[in-house]
């Protein structure tokens, strides 16, 4: 397996660059992207993760924002807790449309 993948059982996937977000007691945020996504994409996908998190101090927040910036490109964000790492929230992005 290539050194940027990460996989969750069933769910094949490359690791993007985190994205900072200093809120709610964490230091960032670690995106993941389904192998449905192409890599011609990720700046695209990265520039919509840092324009929904400037304006977010919750999860909540964060969850409508990243995903309301990232269906304009046709993608959907899944946050979740990261159990290793408890001051990052991974971000799995995937195709929404």
């Amino acid at each position: 397996m290539p050194g940027d993948s990460t996989s969750r059982p069933g769910h094949p996937s490359r690791r993007l660059g985190p994205v900072p977000w200093y809120h709610a007691g964490y230091n960032g945020l670690s995106v993941v992207a389904l192998t449905s996504v192409p890599r011609s994409d990720d700046s695209m996908i990265r520039a919509a993760l840092v324009r929904g998190a400037l304006s977010c101090q919750t999860i909540d927040e964060l969850d409508r924002a990243l995903n309301r910036e990232l269906w304009q490109i046709g993608y959907v964000a899944r946050i979740e807790h990261d159990p290793a790492n408890r001051a990052v929230l991974l971000v799995e992005i995937s195709t929404g449309r």
